[in-house]
Order: C-alpha cells, then sequence, then structure tokens
C-alpha cells in the first residue's frame, strides 16, 4: 500500500497492512533529526505519511512589515515571530488585531474566493502523488481572537454574543469560500485549527460552543465534504464534552489526541467507530521526559489499541523543542517495525 492508501484504509476503517503515522516536526527539532539521519529528507527518513499544502493569501498578496520581526496578516493582526519564539515552536505571537471594539463597523473582511489561494497545491500534489495530501482550513475560533485580541474576545464571549456570532458568520463565509478553491487538485483532507482546549475542559463552555460555533461548523465541513475531502479538526486540549458534536457536524478526524488532556481508551472505547484519532503519543509527557524504552511501549500501546484502524499514530502535537532525538527515532523505529 502507498501511505495516501494506508491512511485512506485507516480513516474508512477498510483493511490494511499496518497503521499510518505522521510527524509534526518545530524548526529545532527538524534540525536535530537532518543530523542523525544525515539528510534533509526527513519525509522519507521517518516514514511520514502526510505532505501538507497551503490555503493563504491570494496572488499578489504581500504581508506588511511594520517593523523588523513583525508582520500584518491578510486579516490586519500584527504577528511576531523572535528568536524567542523558535526556542519553543514555530508558532509567533500576536501583537495586535484590528478590531479594538465589538464592532465590525468599517472593517473589510479579506475575500475567501480571492483567486490565488490554492496555486501551491497542485505542485505538491504532482511531487508526493503516493503520499496524502492535507490542506491547512481557516476555523473560527482561532481566526476571531486574531482580529480581537485573545483576552478581549474571552469577554466578548461572556458580553458581546450578537457580535461574536456576527463575526463567526463573517469567518465561516470565508472559509467555505477559500476552501471552494481546492476542488479537482487531488487534496485528500483538510484540517481546520482552532484551539478550544485547556488541559481540563473547553475554553469556551459547552453549550456556549454549541450556540456559536456548531451550525457555523457543519457549514465550512459541509464545503470541504463537497469538495470530495476527509474532514480533520483540530483543537489541544481536553474537547471530549463535544466530541459527539463534532460526528454531528460532519468532522471524521480529530488532532491530536492528547494523553495528558484526554482519556485516550474512553475516546476509542465511546467515539472510535465514528472518528479517526491521530496523535496520543505523549508530546508534554513520554516523548520530552521518559526513555526511548517508554516510548516504545507507548507507541506499541496505540498501535494494539488501534488496531482495527481508525487511528494515524502520532506525536500530540509538535515534538517539544528539548525532546531527545532518541526519542523520535524510537516512535519512527516502532512504526516501521508493523511491517515485521
Amino acid at each position: 500500500m502507498t501511505q495516501r492508501e494506508r491512511v485512506l484504509a485507516s480513516v474508512r476503517r477498510q483493511s490494511l497492512d499496518a497503521l499510518p503515522w505522521q510527524f509534526d516536526l518545530t524548526s529545532a527539532i527538524r534540525r536535530k533529526l537532518s543530523e542523525y539521519y544525515g539528510t534533509a529528507d526527513l519525509l522519507t527518513a521517518t516514514g511520514d505519511h502526510l505532505v501538507w499544502a497551503g490555503l493563504g493569501a491570494p496572488a499578489g498578496f504581500v504581508a506588511e512589515q511594520p517593523a523588523p520581526g513583525l508582520y500584518r496578516s491578510e486579516f490586519g493582526s500584527v504577528w511576531a515571530r523572535a528568536p524567542r519564539d523558535l526556542n519553543v515552536g514555530d508558532w509567533g505571537e500576536l501583537v495586535s488585531g484590528p478590531l479594538t471594539q465589538p464592532s465590525l463597523e468599517g472593517y473589510d473582511f479579506p475575500d475567501g474566493a480571492a483567486p490565488g489561494r490554492a496555486d501551491g497545491v497542485p505542485a505538491v500534489r504532482a511531487r508526493y502523488p503516493d503520499h496524502f495530501l492535507v490542506v491547512g482550513g481557516s476555523g473560527l475560533f482561532e481566526p476571531a481572537w486574531a482580529l480581537c485580541g485573545f483576552g478581549n474576545y474571552l469577554g466578548y464571549l461572556l458580553s458581546e454574543l450578537r457580535f461574536v456570532a456576527e463575526l463567526t458568520e463573517h469567518l465561516a463565509d470565508f472559509s467555505c469560500a477559500a476552501t471552494a478553491q481546492l476542488g479537482g487538485m487531488g487534496v485528500d483532507a483538510i484540517r481546520f485549527g482552532d484551539d478550544w482546549g485547556f488541559q481540563d475542559r473547553l475554553m469556551v463552555h459547552p453549550e456556549v460552543w454549541r450556540r456559536l460555533y456548531k451550525e457555523p461548523y457543519r457549514r465550512i465541513f459541509s464545503a470541504a465534504h463537497r469538495q470530495g475531502l476527509v474532514v480533520a479538526i483540530h483543537s489541544c486540549g481536553n474537547i471530549t464534552d463535544v466530541l459527539a458534536d463534532l460526528i454531528e457536524v460532519g468532522v471524521e478526524v480529530v488532532h491530536p489526541l492528547q494523553p495528558e488532556a484526554m482519556d485516550v481508551g474512553h475516546c476509542q472505547r465511546e467515539y472510535g467507530r465514528d472518528l479517526t484519532f491521530w496523535g496520543a503519543l505523549g508530546s508534554q509527557s513520554t516523548i520530552p521526559l521518559g526513555t526511548p524504552a517508554d516510548v516504545r511501549r507507548e507507541v506499541r500501546d496505540r498501535l494494539a489499541l488501534f488496531r482495527g484502524g481508525g487511528y494515524l499514530l502520532a506525536p500530540a502535537g509538535a515534538v517539544p523543542t528539548d525532546a531527545p532525538v532518541a526519542n523520535v527515532v524510537a516512535i519512527v523505529e516502532e512504526a516501521f517495525a508493523q511491517f515485521g
């Protein structure tokens, strides 16, 4: 089986020769692994089953740099990526958002249908015909707080629900229009990124989540299904309270299954018939803090638990920059060992 076939078989609970695997690697870990394997081609060295393509700004967009180390996104939010950010990961930090008040007056939303957002996708598909191709989609929660500022947005969830609902609908419109550009490009899946989880619960009360986000999510996931895409959602933290809701609105894959925040066995038993779980290796525990033997045991445990499919073996989030290389190598070796 090709990597692409293996992932699809696992998602569809079809017969397969091994469970697929994947790695999110920060740039620091990528450098260390390249030194270990003696190659920059980590896709081949690690056997990673996934490749990624962007669904980003339209043709001709150039990010403004308000100051050195800062850039302004298409939505008008200003972000920083300083050396200290790269020491802990590659995510950067929000400096400011354009919506300083709970109002859309005077703000022009980017056009999701603007051409060119998916221009880079065909080249990735052509270069990696046998890999499972995933595109990152635009969600509802993270883009909203990036427009408003995180603290402000959480406050609006308490006091400005009408504004939040209006903003959410605009973001859903944008996402649907952008996703429509992926038709006929050979993309396998789209992963929408929206972190709603603390370690022990949702950041938003489940009933508020259902009131504000559930139907807009159904709309954007339906837009993805119309393009023939597998729908995946990314949210760190404990999102167990809304797993049933995610199934109802069309999610097929949940990333990451985070063992420090969610009960892996419970999730597999209760939701494993309907959801494919992606992750379940401890990025906050076993991988950075354990021994290679600990990592190998955890990998074998996950492979046994999900042996019927519905699983993508992976760290539960990007491998931390301070994780021992030997622990990442242990995951790779155990994954390949499935083939005997």
